[in-house]
């Protein structure tokens, strides 16, 4: 696992490299300098997230663009879903998703629809949409304006998410 962590930030760092330097826009580290994730930082980070939040993440490197419609040039977070989840989809963002611990499955794809009870929208669902089923150390590709929503969990997932706005 750390060997593939190893490589993704690898392939990270050339990209955050590859992007022009914006020193007027904030970061939360040093653009010039790699940043490492380590297996223990994602440890501590997710016993520090907020168990009752069915979406809760730290961000551990963020590069700000302010020539991308977001102002990011991508983010990397320790992320914890648990249930309910609604649906999403980025237009300009697509994501990578590393799943650290836990198991369940991710539905994209297909169409968001709200749904409704008692004539009033009190979510949103995937409906058509392909099911990966995911456990640790799986990799998770969605290109922006992929539908996505986690849909089942054992007893949660844990992820390192990378999210790149274009």
């Amino acid at each position: 696992m750390k060997v593939i962590f190893t490589i993704l930030f690898l392939f990270f760092a050339a990209f955050a490299f590859s992007q022009q330097d914006n020193s007027a826009a904030s970061s939360t580290s040093n653009s010039n300098h790699a940043f490492l994730l380590t297996a223990a930082n994602i440890e501590v980070q997710a016993a520090q997230l907020d168990p009752s939040e069915s979406y809760a993440n730290v961000t551990m490197l963020e590069r700000a663009d302010l020539a991308t419609p977001t102002g990011l040039a991508y983010r990397l977070a320790v992320d914890r879903r648990t249930p309910p989840q609604q649906a999403a989809q980025h237009a300009s963002e697509a994501e990578i998703w590393a799943i650290v611990e836990g198991s369940g499955a991710i539905t994209t794809d297909g169409q968001i629809v709200d749904i409704i009870e008692n004539g009033e929208t009190v979510g949103r669902r995937i409906e058509g949409g392909t099911v990966h089923t995911v456990s640790k150390g799986d990799f998770l590709v969605i290109p922006e304006g992929v539908p996505h929503q986690v849909t089942e969990f054992n007893p949660s997932l844990l992820m390192v998410t990378f999210e790149f706005p274009r």
